[in-house]
């Protein structure tokens, strides 16, 4: 069954803002808001990275894959966990609900944004550096994205890139194009 309901996704490296953004984007367009990371810590029992001690970046991601994709997402704004695009199921159910907006902050932001709060679940391998990882994902964000948000300006407030949000994604956010199925996307 293809959902009906509006969502927009946020995604984007651990500390681009997808959580701080996404609230003032729900507000703005009238949506609930959820965070994926928050679904499952509470499946899990644990904080992120609780769950990549034990388990390790590979078996996270699997259980990331099992509680998003059973998650009944509805009239809600999406902070994903950065490593969600990994899963192509993932992204096609995301996809199904509604348009993907990427926010692409530079790595150096990045660095500053997780060294000012450690400890964070980052599933990534231990030997892996975050501008490996940064690397890595970088294309997958832009594969998946219907709207890319540049998040390079460090004066602009998580308000501000919310509005740009808005105004940047011409009909894609439009009331009319986010009440219909989005599985024409896919």
């Amino acid at each position: 069954m293809l959902p009906t309901s509006a969502c927009v996704s946020l995604i984007g490296m651990p500390g681009a803002g997808k959580t701080t953004v996404g609230r003032y984007l729900s507000e703005l367009l009238g949506l609930g808001f959820r965070d994926t990371d928050d679904d499952l810590e509470r499946d899990q029992g644990l904080k992120l990275e609780e769950i990549m001690q034990a388990v390790g970046p590979t078996e996270f991601r699997a259980i990331e894959e099992r509680v998003v994709t059973a998650i009944p997402f509805a009239d809600e704004v999406i902070a994903t966990g950065g490593s969600v695009i990994y899963s192509h199921r993932i992204m096609a159910q995301l996809r199904q609900y509604g348009p993907i907006v990427y926010l692409d902050a530079p790595l150096s932001f990045i660095e500053e944004r997780i060294g000012a709060n450690p400890p964070r679940g980052i599933a990534k391998d231990q030997a892996c550096s975050l501008a490996e990882l940064y690397r890595e994902r970088t294309p997958l964000y832009q594969h998946w994205a219907d709207l890319r948000i540049d998040c390079s300006d460090p004066s602009e407030s998580p308000a501000l890139l919310a509005q740009r949000i808005v105004s940047e994604s011409g009909t894609l956010l439009s009331a009319d194009t986010l009440r219909r199925d989005h599985h024409s996307l896919t």
